[in-house]
């Protein structure tokens, strides 16, 4: 039978009563335990809220280090310490192991550091609540030799950092001096870029720059953003007319559509002293002359078949008088399909994409065309203008037509000899240093012309071009190539402007195992003429005339270096063809004229 008072509550007098029937003993010892009870609890409870931080210290040869010193950085050590940010200092023990207790939770920096060992210093170490965080540290010896490592992918995958080489105290010490690449742009897939070069001159772009000769180069390409990037160069001629320039590039928009370019450009002009130049005015006109050239471009596609660039182009001689041209360009480019394209252009090429950075510096390095006109500087200034038709016939190969007009004025016609046996000559040529030579002026001429391009892919390594131009050129009367001497006031009574054909070709191969890049081409053009058929179209194939060769070799780099060099070697007019000699008198040196020098470029790019 069921109790029935154990289920029955207990009343205030029965739990005195109770009590009181109860050892005082007792009632004591039941309090002291339950206040035992809540404490345990409570540092349980406490324990919780902080982490734990061990670590060991070894040698190179993993002995364990005693009494290295361990610093610690972090967010706060302990009940009453500074939360902003405290530091703890221990001692390793015999066995070379210290630890802190009671760490606030967060990341925490370690520096450890011993006599006569490389300090090691490490960050971002998470110290978790109610957890125990390892750090192990090995201290290389500070007296080790240097040595130079180029990390492994997977070393470097492990460290996470995208270091190219290293320079370490030991083996197992943190690196004390690394190189690291620039910051590539997401879009342009760029990275900064330095170049010191000796280069073989400009680049054949642009027809009515002077040839500044194998100069050095330094240069900087900066990405300022993912689509703009910054060129500074500077440069120096051992000799020649442009014995130094400072080049400034801003590219804006170049791979997200829309493109933009900002140039400034300042030449510093000097004559050697013992220039061949008539007139004490001429030469002290351009004793310590200064060059400057001005550009912008702007390219806006106005829809997916219409392209409009649009541009300007200053040039300003300062000197005595000073001389300026003004070049504006446009392009209208409108595609009638895929595979038609129709373009308009007037005067300079538009801005390019492609090019490298020893291409880029070379379209910048020359200054415009100069001679000689009544004594005063001169620039030459032509009016180019052209309507062309392209056509994609399939993957590999394309055909351009084009109808073109040019207008020169103070038009330059290379030549060698001594100007100063002939009088018409005074005043009116000025020396090309880098070729031995002068640049004759021979006044004002047009040229209206066709032309037509094919170009194909060859293989999977080659590319060809080849091109027939039509059009007016100067070239050399006969009376003026037969007779002993010409009786003439100027040049231009020894010249005509003759309808005139050039065809033309250039092969461009890159050899796959060994990188070198391999550009030929050759420009015939008929006997007597002393100027380009169509300047502007040899400047878009990038080939001059007669027969001309350059090779670019890349060259292994030498151990650690972190730099792409290459062997550069330039030719032109390399059979000597097209000289053409005024004047049969045998008595006297003849004056001779060309439309290309032949001439001999090489030198080195290292690119880092």
């Amino acid at each position: 039978m069921l109790r029935r008072r154990a289920t029955l509550p207990m009343t205030k007098s029965s739990v005195r009563k109770a009590g009181s029937r109860r050892h005082p003993l007792a009632a004591l010892g039941a309090v002291g335990m339950a206040m035992m009870v809540g404490l345990a609890a409570g540092g349980a409870r406490a324990s919780q809220r902080y982490g734990r931080l061990t670590g060991s210290v070894t040698d190179a040869h993993g002995a364990p280090l005693m009494g290295v010193t361990v610093w610690v950085m972090g967010p706060g050590l302990g009940t009453g310490r500074n939360v902003g940010g405290a530091v703890e200092r221990v001692i390793t023990d015999a066995q070379g192991k210290f630890a802190l207790e009671r760490l606030l939770p967060g990341r925490y920096s370690i520096r450890v550091a011993a006599f006569n060992q490389m300090p090691v210093f490490r960050s971002g170490v998470r110290v978790a609540a109610g957890q125990t965080a390892s750090q192990s540290f090995v201290l290389g010896d500070i007296v080790a030799p240097l040595r130079i490592e180029v990390p492994s992918r997977s070393s470097l995958a492990r460290a996470g950092e995208d270091w190219k080489w290293v320079l370490r105290a030991s083996d197992s010490t943190r690196p004390i001096l690394r190189y690291k690449p620039g910051v590539k742009s997401r879009i342009a897939g760029e990275a900064s870029q330095r170049l010191i070069a000796m280069i073989p001159g400009p680049t054949r772009h642009d027809p009515l720059a002077s040839d500044s000769g194998m100069g050095s180069v330094l240069a900087y390409l900066r990405p300022l953003s993912a689509d703009a990037d910054l060129l500074v160069a500077g440069s120096m001629t051992p000799d020649g007319l442009a014995t130094s320039s400072v080049v400034t590039a801003l590219r804006r928009n170049v791979f997200s559509g829309d493109p933009q370019e900002l140039a400034l450009v300042v030449h510093q002009l000097n004559l050697a002293p013992g220039a061949p130049i008539a007139g004490p005015q001429a030469r002290q006109a351009l004793a310590n002359a200064q060059g400057v050239v001005l550009s912008y471009s702007q390219t806006h596609h106005l829809s997916d078949a219409l392209t409009v660039t649009g541009g300007l182009e200053m040039d300003y001689l300062n000197a005595w008088p000073g001389a300026m041209i003004a070049r504006p360009h446009a392009t209208v480019q409108f595609a009638l399909n895929g595979a038609n394209v129709v373009t308009a252009r007037y005067g300079a090429t538009p801005i390019g994409r492609d090019e490298t950075l020893l291409d880029r510096i070379g379209e910048l390095n020359a200054f415009p065309l100069m001679t000689m006109h009544g004594h005063h500087p001169a620039l030459t200034e032509a009016n180019h203008a052209e309507v062309s038709w392209a056509h994609q016939i399939n993957r590999r190969a394309r055909v351009e037509v084009a109808a073109y007009r040019d207008d020169f004025q103070n038009a330059v016609v290379k030549g060698s000899g001594r100007p100063e046996r002939w009088g018409w000559a005074d005043g009116n040529y000025l020396p090309n240093l880098n070729a031995n030579g002068m640049n004759l002026d021979a006044g004002s001429y047009h040229s209206t012309g066709v032309r037509a391009t094919l170009s194909a892919q060859v293989g999977r390594h080659a590319e060809a071009d080849v091109m027939y131009a039509s059009g007016e050129a100067l070239a050399a009367r006969s009376a003026a190539i037969h007779e002993k001497s010409p009786q003439v006031n100027n040049l231009r009574g020894l010249l005509e402007n003759s309808r005139s054909q050039s065809v033309g070709g250039r092969l461009v191969a890159r050899v796959p195992r060994s990188g070198t890049r391999v550009l030929t081409s050759y420009v015939w053009m008929e006997h007597g003429r002393v100027t380009d058929v169509d300047p502007y179209g040899e400047a878009a194939l990038e080939v001059e005339p007669y027969l001309c060769l350059q090779i670019r070799q890349p060259i292994p780099a030498f151990g650690f270096l972190p730099a792409h060099i290459e062997a550069l070697a330039d030719f032109r007019n390399l059979l000597a063809q097209g000289y053409t000699r005024l004047g049969n008198n045998t008595g006297e040196e003849p004056l001779i004229l060309t439309a290309a020098y032949r001439s001999f470029r090489g030198g080195f790019a290292v690119q880092f």
